[in-house]
């Protein structure tokens, strides 16, 4: 490399120019004695010129050759130049690479300015990042005599269900770090939200001046799901091989193991019309007033079916919605006593009607 071209680097770029190198310069060493170092090295891995080698003077025996032997070396056929270089190209293997040094160490930066985030759990982030000197330079004279004292910060936004344009967050707070400082564990305190996190100048007046901003995360959830009634739906010869296997036929017939098994392939008295029930611990308390203790138990009827995409469902005289794939789920409060629920479905072309009553019956009894 030509000493005007090394001369127009700044001392940064030559110092990672010399470690490719493989070059060793002192810490604090300047732009002429770091060019000089480099030519120095340059100069002793360049190979020396080999001069052309001058042709010998055919001796006194060559030129008398006989001419018999003359003859024979015209008479031979000229080799083909294509088929030589195909010949020889089954050898080439390519130009031998330069050599190349890996660098003993990890640079310490790579002049980016970005922030990234990632989630660690429902409660913690974690964030690093890199910013050049140039950028931090350049916003900390954009604020004139505030940018003196303006520190490295990090502002983040609560961007849960929002398109976030740097304004429309549910909330935002600052952390403030260290200038060498390049990640931190941001505490979100906030399971199942989504966050982004700005890096930026933060005056001592409290202007924010934003120099990288992260991609968004969603925290996950910290507890079980509060969905209850998921869609779903199961084929009746699946339902029943899976009810008879889990021990629900002994409990209704009072079948063997033995007989439960045999029972899985075959078909049960019973389908996925059936009624379901499911019980909450939830309503109104009815508290004791002679003391504070107090306990509270109720339940809750489900009842969920299936039917054509298209047929009219409706319950205890109540039109009931459809799924797109004919299920529906619904919930119904258990008082005590017997309940009568009578659910009927009538096809599209109103030919054929299908009539379930289920009967449920609670007793409750307090001691």
């Amino acid at each position: 490399m030509k000493k005007s071209v090394l001369e127009k680097l700044e001392e940064r770029e030559l110092m990672e120019l010399a470690q490719k190198l493989g070059i060793s310069v002192r810490k604090g060493a300047k732009q002429p004695e770091i060019i000089k170092l480099i030519k120095s090295a340059q100069a002793a891995l360049t190979p020396p010129a080999v001069k052309p080698r001058a042709k010998r003077a055919p001796s006194a025996p060559e030129t008398g050759r006989s001419a018999a032997r003359q003859h024979a070396e015209a008479a031979q056929p000229a080799r083909n130049s294509s088929q030589q270089e195909v010949e020889e190209s089954k050898f080439y293997t390519g130009a031998p690479p330069e050599e190349f040094r890996l660098p003993s160490e990890l640079p310490y930066h790579y002049g980016d300015d970005r922030i990234v985030l990632l989630v660690r759990d429902p409660y913690w982030a974690y964030s690093y990042w890199e910013v050049s000197q140039k950028k931090l330079e350049i916003e900390r004279g954009n604020l004139g005599r505030a940018g003196e004292d303006a520190y490295l910060a990090l502002r983040v936004y609560d961007v849960t269900d929002v398109r976030f344009d740097g304004q429309n967050d549910h909330g935002h707070y600052d952390i403030g770090i260290y200038d060498r400082v390049g990640n931190w564990y941001v505490n979100t305190g906030m399971p199942g939200r989504s966050f982004i996190v700005d890096l930026g100048l933060k005056t001592q007046d409290g202007r924010f001046v934003t120099l990288a901003r992260s991609n968004a995360v969603r925290t996950p959830r910290d507890s079980v799901s509060d969905v209850l009634d998921e869609e779903w739906m199961v084929p009746d010869s699946d339902f029943e091989r899976i009810f008879a296997l889990s021990g629900g036929l002994s409990a209704l017939t009072g079948a063997s193991s033995a007989d439960v098994r045999l029972a899985g392939g075959g078909k049960l008295p019973f389908g996925i019309a059936s009624p379901g029930m499911g019980s909450l611990a939830l309503m109104s308390p009815v508290k004791k007033k002679q003391r504070a203790f107090w306990f509270v138990l109720n339940t809750e009827l489900i009842v969920y079916g299936a039917t054509e995409p298209d047929a009219k469902v409706s319950v205890q005289g109540r039109p009931v919605p459809l799924r797109p794939d004919g299920t529906f789920t619904l919930r119904f409060a258990l008082p005590d006593g017997k309940q009568i629920i009578e659910c009927s479905a009538i096809s599209a072309d109103e030919a054929e009607t299908r009539c379930i009553t289920p009967e449920v019956s609670r007793s409750t009894k307090v001691s």
